[in-house]
């Protein structure tokens, strides 16, 4: 009897344990058979309670019924679907066959959302930032805040798994033909890319990596490099680095810059920002010559590619010009993805009409470049004012807005 007793005693024990996550207690007796007394109704009335709770869950998934996964696409119009989540229903179908593989699953274990479902709730969520509850009850189905979340990084990592596919730098036998198309912006010669650097708001990550993502302005963001052709479209993005980290030291360390100086490629245009470098041209920074102006005046026009380019960005995916509050790595997989996704977007329906018109609100820190000049650099620079601009520059027509370079302003 007393192993009996023993038997069960231990095997109550262990429903105690699964069920409250810690040993019961214990009650002495004067006797063996009052030495270990257990209440039998608590651990007896949770695991009820428990089971009751598991049967209602499967009877909410069982009785929730999901709407025909085609139904969102022929619930609007081809014009309303594009001013919803920014892509013509062709195109979203081009992009959802893309990435189906990585969103499926397997199994059928806690009725997963559907593929399309998902890109839609990840696409509403880069194209109105707001909050992931509220993107959760657009689409017919009540999900909740933590799914919603899921699905956002699942599609995000899914784009930025691929984004070799939509961002690519030029080949050398591509370089001759952005050379032409950004000399006829302003004149300026032999450029391959406008280079910038803007800073995204997240929230704090906290621990070590605070301090790291906190940018000079006191706001926590993260720093991302982007090279612009003359089309629009994103050439090269960074976007690993926190907001204390200068743009010059991200260029440095930077595969791009090892590419450049192979010297089959031209040169970029920077702001000031940036050390003035053989491959790498900044303006002058207290111009006093007519030929200097002219160089500031054609480098800022061509400058202004890539400020476009993050005001498109800016606009078509509102979430990049709020605050993101995923952990950091969740937060530079969206902001690559919609890095990617202008560009799918450029190439499947070509620039937006009012493009000239989309310019980024530049509220992150203007940090200019205070290390060591470049002596290659200076001359080279030197050199394109004197073979470039020295000359009568009346037949050069420049854009009609203010040209910029730090804080001196030209009209």
């Amino acid at each position: 009897m007393c192993g009996q007793q023993d038997n069960l005693i231990q095997l109550e024990t262990r429903v105690q344990i699964l069920v409250l996550g810690r040993r019961p207690s214990f009650r002495t007796g004067g006797t063996r058979s009052g030495y270990l007394q257990i209440s039998r109704r608590p651990a007896t009335d949770m695991l009820r309670r428990e089971i009751r709770m598991r049967r209602y869950r499967q009877w909410l998934l069982l009785s929730t019924e999901l709407q025909d996964p085609g139904d969102p696409l022929s619930k609007y119009t081809n014009e309303e679907f594009e001013e919803i989540y920014r892509f013509s229903k062709e195109s979203f179908c081009h992009l959802l066959n893309m990435i189906q593989g990585d969103l499926e699953r397997s199994d059928n274990r806690g009725r997963p959302l559907p593929a399309v479902y998902q890109l839609l709730i990840a696409l509403h969520f880069y194209c109105s930032g707001s909050y992931q509850k509220v993107v959760g009850d657009q689409h017919g189905l009540q999900v909740s805040q933590p799914t919603v979340c899921r699905t956002i990084h699942r599609v995000s990592e899914a784009l930025a798994k691929r984004y070799s596919q939509f961002v690519r730098f030029p080949s050398v036998h591509e370089a001759a033909d952005i050379h032409s198309k950004f000399y006829e912006v302003a004149q300026f010669p032999n450029v391959i890319g406008a280079i910038d650097c803007v800073h995204m708001r997240i929230s704090n990550p906290g621990g070590a990596m605070a301090e790291q993502c906190k940018n000079s302005k006191g706001w926590y963001s993260v720093n991302c490099q982007v090279v612009a052709g003359p089309d629009l479209r994103i050439l090269r993005a960074i976007v690993r680095w926190g907001g204390s980290v200068p743009d010059w030291q991200i260029y440095e360390n930077s595969r791009l810059k090892e590419v450049m100086e192979q010297g089959e490629y031209g040169h970029l245009v920077g702001d000031s920002a940036y050390q003035c470098q053989r491959y790498l041209l900044t303006p002058v920074v207290n111009p006093t010559t007519h030929a200097e102006k002219c160089y500031n005046r054609a480098h800022s026009a061509t400058r202004r590619k890539v400020k476009r380019v993050i005001g498109i960005v800016k606009r078509r995916f509102p979430c990049t010009s709020q605050e993101l509050r995923s952990n950091p790595k969740t937060s530079c997989a969206i902001i690559l993805s919609c890095f990617a996704l202008h560009n799918f977007a450029l190439e499947r329906q070509g620039p937006p009409d009012d493009s000239e018109a989309w310019y980024a609100p530049d509220d992150g820190p203007q940090d200019r470049y205070t290390g060591d000049y470049d002596p290659e650099g200076e001359s080279y620079r030197q050199h394109i004012i004197y073979e470039w601009f020295s000359h009568d520059p009346s037949g050069i027509s420049y854009p009609q807005e203010e040209a910029s370079c730090g804080n001196q302003t030209w009209h």
